[in-house]
């Protein structure tokens, strides 16, 4: 799987999740309300399963997390519109 294959929806969901991190403070975590859509929770046990939140339903970030947030960063500067 290559190029715009990888952009599914479940990854776009994966990625507003960890957004929902604040870079400035690693040790504030987050906890999905208990109305938000499903695929978000299931954004974030897949997160959670694959190593990047320590709880199903939002938790802290993982040290795997912390450097997958950081990335995201990057890109959320670099492609921020002018």
């Amino acid at each position: 799987m290559s190029g715009i294959d990888q952009v599914s929806n479940d990854f776009v969901n994966e990625l507003k999740i960890l957004a929902c991190f604040d870079p400035a403070n690693m040790s504030q975590g987050i906890k999905l309300r208990s109305d938000m859509p499903e695929e978000l929770c299931l954004a974030a046990e897949r997160m959670h399963q694959q190593g990047l939140i320590s709880a199903t339903d939002g938790g802290y970030l993982t040290p795997f997390g912390m450097t997958m947030l950081e990335h995201l960063q990057h890109l959320l500067v670099a492609l921020k519109p002018s």
